[in-house]
């Protein structure tokens, strides 16, 4: 009990010897650890919970909390009453028993709408119920792909007619509602037309129309099949040069060295359709297609009569011409290449050497092979020798290039850097304001008296350790200070040097000075 009770008379002392704001420091302490202990003691009590099922309609969700309300299960809703949570422990059992309660629906009625007895059903109601159901197993087959939550679909079969001009084409709407930040590219899209319209007898895909959740068409930015689209032709046309470019100058980088030729490639594309029928006769080749001969006799005379007749048939030849579509009809390229590069006799920089004439023509061969020119076509060619800037990092070597790596990186990581050191500074003078803190509360000279801090700071050794545990921030430099503090550390080489330690280590130089001075 002695021991209890000296321990706790300390503990009265040294707590009596704080300043205000160590004691309101101390008590926020202690206020803030009763809370963490208090809220971890309530989240270790807490059974967790588990989602059960998510992107639930409302009508899903009433039925599943009316399900388990009965089964006597404590669930919550969440994400605005589309999910529901339950305990964790009970998320399989609670799934299969609700899965066989039919719980949640889809919503979606499919080709099961046949399966009950129908009985005096007329047909304009047979018709509806085909509608139906095909609209509903092609929303939940979309359903089914990837980023895409929810859909509907739309049909519109008209009555078939017996007369070809009459007959209406059947066409199509679908609505999705996309995932957040998910996507449908132009192949997801196609590929949704193309599974609408397949399923559906007469539809063509042309005729399937495809939106999202805001309204937006999908669809209209599908390409034609004739690639009759101005954007979609100029996408083409970048790709084809992009593909001709590289290819010409992967082969110049291997045999000139990275960065010593530039290609580029102007490429008009053939975007007319032409379809066109023509009939070709020719005089002068015929065929017998038919010969009738005829022969009669007079009795009174005794004279015969023969009669011919031959029927000829003109050669005729049909021909149905198809012009290509994106084809290419000519060819610009245009190639830079730079020089040679020999080290100078002197200390000066490199010698620059243009191409031979032999070379340029080899290179021109190349080029024009790598890109598939065709002069008779009307495709040109330039290749042009000339100095690059900048076009040395060694002799021979594509220079320029290491500078905008550095130049990227710095530009990449350098904030990252600063907010490192800065929040490592940060870090640093926390640390040691809260250990001279701690250190002045609880620290020997504290327990003995309240004046030690008094005493230390008649000695010159100790004030400037005093003066150190004080330091609040680097205030503003001044010449004036500057020269000081150079001169201070001209006279005192070893304790600048202590201190600079204690900063790299994170010791508390106001411990040592207190142990120095004997508190």
């Amino acid at each position: 009990m002695d021991g209890i009770k000296q321990f706790i008379d300390t503990i009265r002392e040294r707590i009596g010897a704080l300043t205000f704001n160590q004691k309101v420091l101390l008590g926020a302490v202690g206020v803030a650890s009763v809370i963490s202990v208090a809220v971890f003691s309530m989240w270790l009590g807490h059974e967790e919970n588990s989602v059960l099922f998510t992107n639930l309609s409302p009508e899903d969700a009433s039925t599943a909390l009316a399900e388990l309300a009965k089964q006597d299960v404590t669930a919550e809703l969440a994400n605005g009453g589309t999910t529901i949570l339950v305990p964790e422990n009970e998320v399989h059992r609670l799934r299969v028993d609700l899965a066989a309660r039919g719980i949640p629906s889809s919503g979606v009625v499919g080709f099961e709408i046949f399966d009950g007895k129908q009985y005096g059903l007329t047909e304009f109601l047979q018709n509806v119920n085909f509608k139906r159901a095909t609209e509903g197993e092609l929303t939940k087959t979309i359903e089914g792909l990837q980023g895409i939550q929810s859909a509907r679909v739309h049909l519109v079969l008209p009555k078939p007619s017996i007369f070809a001009r009459l007959a209406a084409e059947a066409t199509a709407s679908v609505v999705v509602s996309l995932g957040r930040g998910s996507q449908l590219g132009e192949g997801r899209i196609a590929g949704i037309q193309s599974l609408v319209a397949a399923a559906v007898e007469n539809l063509a895909t042309d005729k399937v129309t495809v939106l999202d959740q805001h309204g937006k068409v999908l669809s209209a930015a599908q390409r034609s099949d004739d690639v009759g689209r101005s954007a979609n032709q100029l996408e083409l046309r970048k790709e084809v040069e992009t593909h001709l470019s590289s290819k010409a100058a992967s082969m110049l980088d291997r045999v000139l060295g990275p960065g010593k030729s530039i290609v580029q490639v102007d490429a008009i594309l053939n975007f007319e359709k032409i379809d066109r029928e023509r009939e070709i006769y020719d005089p002068a080749a015929t065929v017998v297609r038919s010969e009738a001969r005829t022969d009669s006799s007079d009795p009174e005379s005794g004279g015969t009569t023969e009669q011919s007749e031959t029927n000829y048939e003109i050669n005729r030849t049909v021909e149905r011409i198809v012009g290509e579509t994106g084809g290419v009809r000519t060819l610009s390229v245009a190639v830079f290449v730079d020089g040679h590069y020999t080290p100078s006799e002197e200390d000066g920089g490199p010698v620059y050497a243009p191409l031979s004439d032999e070379e340029l023509g080899q290179l021109r061969r190349i080029v024009q092979t790598a890109v598939g020119l065709n002069q008779v076509r009307g495709d040109q060619i330039e290749v042009v020798n000339m100095q690059f800037q900048q076009p040395v990092g060694g002799f021979g070597q594509a220079g320029g290039g290491a500078t905008p790596g550095w130049i990227d990186i710095v530009g990449q990581y350098g904030g990252r850097v600063v907010l490192l050191v800065l929040l490592g500074v940060m870090v640093l003078v926390l640390r040691r304001n809260i250990g001279r803190l701690v250190a002045d509360a609880f620290g020997p000279g504290n327990a003995a008296t309240g004046g030690s801090r008094s005493a230390a700071r008649a000695g010159g050794a100790a004030a400037d350790d005093d003066d150190m545990q004080g330091f609040d921030g680097i205030p503003e430099l001044n010449n004036q200070m500057v020269q000081d503090i150079q001169e201070y550390a001209t006279e005192n080489p070893d304790r600048v040097a202590e201190v600079i330690q204690s900063w790299i280590q994170g010791v508390d130089a106001g411990e040592r000075t207190r142990e120095a001075v004997g508190e």
